[in-house]
């Protein structure tokens, strides 16, 4: 979110390697039976950094800023530099980062350098004590994306807990991603927020096209070996794996977790706010494509109250929370370019087995916050003793994706009819190049569909004069004494030809 992506301070360093930590070569296996041998063991509290450090403003955190020599610039050529991210304010828990020999895989720890920051604008009670602090907050990555050798773009961010942010072509920041989320607003038990503890950097040469590197996560439950290769452009991709090893059980272990922001939007005119803009939103939508080649659409909505939606997805082909509204003038805003905020896109390495999409939608008045989380849930909570192995792809689109259900709910608008105010209206607006070819008498017809507590009136489906696209408008009634949430779902077909022309629109309307 734009509040974040102006927290985290860098410094540019030369990547040198002061002495080695590891007795053998790091080979991912290394890192599975380290991860292993900790979740036999009781969990040790994370240390932290000092006080004065945890304590920071966020304008104390911003005070400190490059030094000379961590504004230094790399004179090697290599298409990857990596930024050290200055520890402090919400950044609590001491990170390692070590640096592997491309050839040898010979690790080496670089501590912390307080000759990488400038501290002269810091204002503090007491002097700040740099031989205290233990590691870093993280570290972030930088690309020539447009082409140019000399400038360099960032690429990636990782950094607080387990999360980390991916960018591709022309993208700015919105979504971001995390290794592993735990109980997330789960009624059985608190969540819980893994951490990864420590990196191993591949030392980049200069003909490399992409960047590994390697992270080992932690918690009270669990700990886990990840493997990371970034691969940067339009669209900025990371091949995950990943090993986990629980400690205990857990009520709910989130693989791929997103976590997003969605304030309001076109279909939030029963909940708007007192804000100059039309629509805030880093992300406006979960995807999921199904073993069976649905692709199902939900927009995302913010209400009074959490919602938590189960969609069952065995053998998932995958999913994502999406920013499909590009258009610059539904947001009007300068300083946080919405409409180019990624869609993030995971598609697994393998099959997944028997589980669902989870979506939680919190309530939120600030677009301050991250209120959005969907991920993949097994089936089967992870119990005591439990190792779970899978891996996938983080692809960050911008451009490129409509190609992942061409033919689509380009929009959704809820209001009030007028003569009847217990009666919504519904308006979906559907694109894609299936639908432009049809012809406004081709007989296009939409199936409507809605849990039992919901009544479908007036359904209506024509051809859009303006898009070229077609146009789904009905009515919803619901039982007076029912105040459950509704179900509802829209799709359109050609009945002269059996065929299903869309994805299909999901919807979930709260009386």
């Amino acid at each position: 979110m734009p509040v974040a992506n102006s927290l985290v301070l860098t410094s540019l360093i030369v990547l040198s390697l002061p002495g080695r930590i590891w007795a053998d070569p790091f080979h991912f296996e290394n890192l599975e039976n380290r991860a292993a041998s900790l979740a036999e063991k009781p969990f040790v509290p994370f240390p932290e950094n000092p006080p004065l450090l945890s304590n920071l403003s966020y304008d104390q955190y911003r005070a400190i800023i490059s030094s000379e020599k961590g504004q230094s610039q790399r004179k090697d050529g290599t298409p990857f530099r990596i930024e050290f991210l200055h520890p402090g304010y919400l950044f609590r828990v001491p990170v390692k980062i070590h640096f592997l020999d491309p050839a040898t895989r010979e690790p080496a720890l670089f501590p912390f350098d307080p000759e990488l920051f400038d501290y002269s604008e810091l204002v503090l009670p007491e002097k700040l004590d740099t031989a205290t602090i233990r590691g870093y907050a993280g570290f972030r990555i930088q690309h020539p994306l447009h082409g140019i050798p000399e400038n360099f773009d960032e690429i990636g961010s990782f950094a607080g807990s387990s999360y980390f942010r991916l960018l591709g072509k022309n993208q700015r920041y919105g979504i971001s991603a995390r290794g592993l989320a735990l109980n997330v607003a789960h009624h059985a038990a608190p969540e819980e927020f893994p951490v990864f503890t420590e990196y191993w950097i591949v030392r980049p040469e200069k003909d490399d096209t992409t960047l590994t590197f390697y992270a080992l996560l932690e918690s009270e439950s669990v700990t886990g070996a990840f493997e990371f290769v970034v691969h940067p452009g339009d669209t900025t991709s990371a091949a995950i794996r990943s090993s986990l090893y629980f400690r205990k059980e857990v009520a709910s272990a989130g693989l791929a977790p997103l976590t997003s922001m969605f304030w309001y939007g076109e279909n939030s005119q029963e909940r708007r706010f007192h804000d100059w803009r039309p629509e805030v939103h880093d992300s406006d939508g979960l995807l999921f494509h199904t073993w069976n080649d649905e692709r199902v659409w939900r927009p995302l909505f913010n209400g009074e109250q959490i919602r938590y939606t189960h969609f069952n997805a065995p053998d998932l082909q995958g999913f994502g929370l999406m920013q499909r509204d590009r258009n610059f003038h539904h947001y009007e805003d300068l300083s946080n370019p919405y409409h180019l905020t990624p869609t993030a896109w995971v598609q697994p390495g393998e099959k997944w087995g028997e589980g669902a999409v989870r979506l939680i939608e919190l309530p939120t008045v600030s677009e301050a916050d991250d209120n959005i989380v969907s991920f993949f849930e097994p089936r089967t909570p992870p119990r005591s003793g439990d190792v779970l192995k899978y891996s996938y792809t983080l692809g960050m689109k911008l451009n490129d994706e409509k190609a992942l259900s061409p033919n689509r709910a380009e929009s959704t608008r809820v209001g009030v009819d007028t003569a009847f105010p217990d009666t919504r209206r519904f308006v979906i607006d559907f694109d894609g190049p299936e639908l432009q070819k049809l012809a406004a008498d081709a007989g296009v017809f939409a199936e409507i569909s809605s849990s039992a507590n919901g009544f479908i009136n007036e359904n209506q489906c024509f051809k859009n004069v303006m898009t070229g696209g077609w146009r789904v408008e009905f009515k919803l009634d619901t039982d007076d004494d029912n105040e459950a949430p509704v179900e509802l779902r829209c799709l359109l077909k050609l009945p002269s030809e059996d065929r299903i022309l869309t994805e299909t629109w999901s919807y979930q309307w709260s009386p």
